[in-house]
């Protein structure tokens, strides 16, 4: 879907309260750079302060992902603890 469809459809199903100042929609994200649905590249500024460090879809931190997924996905700490 284009920008421009994703936007409509926000509009019409997305409560009035969850805005953003920014009409593109993120598809995909490589290291420092994000596509929107329109297929625009740019430079992530938006990607959470401190949680992005080393970009997106870092190889290593995929791997440590699906690693853990593998094993356990999450529960509660204190009711349940877990390694890693």
């Amino acid at each position: 879907m284009s920008n421009k469809e994703l936007q409509a459809l926000k509009e019409r199903y997305v409560a009035a309260g969850a805005a953003s100042p920014n009409d593109q929609f993120a598809d995909h994200a490589l290291n420092a750079e994000v596509w929107d649905a329109d297929g625009k590249r740019m430079i992530d500024f938006a990607g959470g302060i401190g949680v992005l460090n080393i970009g997106h879809r870092h190889p290593k931190v995929v791997e440590a992902i699906k690693a853990q997924l593998d094993k356990l996905m999450h529960t509660c700490q204190t009711v349940m603890p877990y390694e890693g």
